[in-house]
């Protein structure tokens, strides 16, 4: 097995690096993933000011294409493709071409998986529009006017929902009863029940 890995040129050592090191990323990731540590890696410092970064979002696109789960599988797979068909005898542009094709459909089958994983997620199929003319009640409070979003405790679908809201009157505290009187941006706009 080792014989495979003798003689390696500059190119093939570069390819087999990638690969190794983008590997033992993604099975790390992998293992977080999997014991609940890999969904949210939140960096936050304190320099005069608070800087809060979070690293699962990607560049919008109506799913993350470049996050950094994709470009880890990017690079995993540019590595190996590379390192084998450069270990077969192809030329250097066209090792580069393919391995760079194939890493950019890893990059798009992952983001395409939690993009529908997501979506499969989110089908417990609460349509907003169908709480409209319900009453509910204020769970954290709802700032007047539209000035900020609040969440409001509501039965949905036999079941209980906290869901985002906002008011265009005033201001509404924790145990308010309030009416659904609207849905606007994914946000269920309420009045005070009278």
């Amino acid at each position: 097995m080792f014989d495979y890995f003798k003689d390696l040129t500059s190119i093939q050592s570069a390819y087999f690096y990638i690969a190794l090191f983008s590997t033992t990323l993604f099975v790390f990731q992998s293992i977080f993933t999997f014991i609940d540590l890999g969904d949210h890696f939140d960096f936050d410092s304190d320099f005069d000011g608070e800087i809060d970064t979070d690293w699962t979002e990607g560049i919008s696109f109506p799913f993350h294409l470049f996050t950094i789960r994709g470009i880890i599988g990017f690079f995993m797979l540019f590595g190996w493709s590379g390192f084998m068909f450069s270990k077969n005898g192809m030329k250097f542009i066209w090792v580069f071409i393919i391995s760079f094709v194939c890493g950019f459909a890893m990059m798009f089958i992952i983001s395409l998986i939690y993009y529908y994983s997501k979506k499969l997620g989110e089908s417990g199929n609460v349509f907003l529009t169908n709480a409209i003319g319900k009453t509910g009640e204020v769970y954290i409070p709802i700032p007047k006017q539209n000035t900020g979003t609040g969440k409001i405790s509501i039965i949905l679908n036999d079941s209980l929902k906290e869901l985002d809201a906002v008011t265009y009157n005033e201001s509404l505290k924790s145990g308010d009863v309030v009416k659904v009187v609207d849905v606007l941006n994914d946000k269920l706009v309420v009045e005070k029940n009278k």
